[in-house]
């Protein structure tokens, strides 16, 4: 990551040999899932291959920066991308990621058969559009079509992310023909991608160099006053935080969460495999959340992750207590966030409200 950031710090007109670094950086933040990043990254590459006057990368640039944009769930700009790109240049290999675009733009926004038909429309098949179209399906409870579409992604690749999506689906289908195996796969080798990349010190410390190089070098003094000026904001704000909470400690729907939060075996505090239990002690700790979940239409699965969510756990605390790895647990939090018509960002300060709401007789 330093290399491609001194690389972008050359003062020359080596612009193609400039953007790349851009574009290998945005690529590094992609796989550590900081899509902002990626994002701004993946636009220096493209003010770069402008200069270069290199169309075709041009294009490349745009449809990353649009793939990105879909991720985020913003679908006009995604759509609005492609469209650019299309009208820099229109090589068929462009046409083709294009059509990847969006159809992911469409499965992000949950419109599930624009992405469909988007997919379907490539007239050369690969592994990400069979996991497109297998989680579209899936969405819209089409079961066969959709453990159809998962089974030819396992028969292509035995990459973890993608068997991940296959568990994720064919566990919603209420099918357990080589769920098991993929889960044992998929577990094995996410867990050796994890030590090789997101979960690695300087993994972690290159997706922060990547987010320093989107800033122009700086005079040492400016730097050293935004320091000081930084340092002492962020004194303020851990002294208004530290006084908040404070003042919050009162709550008894807080306290009930800190302390589940420091549980030091939570699924047993819960009594998390007997679901009558588990719904008596989380509505007498949590302010009735089950029962008012339940109202909701919330299915029992839902609601676990729900409660998960109230507490305030962590990606990776919430897989430890859910039994599964961490890249399907964003998944079912938009299936939540839907069913109460929220965003993801809203889902905990929702749930939060409707524990909140006192239930009359």
């Amino acid at each position: 990551m330093e290399a491609f950031i001194a690389a972008t710090r050359v003062h020359s007109r080596e612009y193609i040999f400039k953007a790349r670094a851009f574009s290998n950086m945005a690529t590094m933040c992609r796989i550590g899932e900081q899509h902002e990043t990626a994002y701004s990254l993946y636009e220096k590459s493209l003010e770069q291959f402008v200069l270069a006057n290199d169309t075709l990368a041009q294009a490349y640039a745009l449809n990353n920066m649009a793939w990105e944009q879909a991720v985020m769930a913003n679908k006009n700009a995604s759509m609005s991308l492609v469209d650019s790109a299309l009208s820099i240049c229109s090589d068929t290999a462009v046409q083709r990621k294009v059509l990847e675009s969006r159809a992911a733009a469409c499965l992000y926004a949950a419109e599930y058969d624009s992405a469909l038909l988007y997919a379907k429309k490539s007239p050369e098949k690969s592994v990400y559009l069979d996991i497109l179209c297998a989680q579209a399906y899936t969405f819209l409870q089409n079961n066969d079509s959709a453990v159809l579409y998962a089974g030819r992604v396992i028969e292509q690749t035995d990459n973890p992310r993608y068997l991940d999506d296959v568990y994720y689906i064919l566990s919603h289908c209420d099918t357990v023909a080589q769920v098991a195996d993929v889960r044992t796969l998929a577990d094995k080798r996410t867990d050796i991608q994890r030590t090789m990349e997101r979960g690695r010190t300087d993994w972690i410390f290159a997706m922060a160099l990547a987010k320093e190089a989107l800033n122009p070098q700086k005079q040492p003094m400016k730097v050293l006053a935004l320091m000081l000026g930084a340092a002492l904001i962020v004194a303020l704000i851990v002294l208004v935080w530290w006084l908040w909470r404070r003042k919050i400690q009162i709550d008894s729907l807080e306290q009930q969460c800190r302390a589940l939060r420091k549980s030091t075996n939570l699924r047993e505090e819960l009594h998390w495999n007997n679901y009558a239990e588990f719904t008596a002690v989380c509505n007498m700790r949590l302010g009735g959340i089950v029962e008012k979940l339940e109202q909701r239409g919330l299915t029992e699965r839902e609601i676990r992750l729900s409660v998960l969510v109230l507490i305030g756990l962590t990606y990776a605390q919430m897989a430890d207590v859910l039994i599964r790895a961490e890249n399907g647990i964003g998944k079912d939090k938009y299936l939540v966030a839907k069913r109460l018509g929220v965003s993801v960002k809203e889902l905990q300060g929702t749930l939060w409200n409707i524990a909140n709401v006192k239930t009359h007789a």
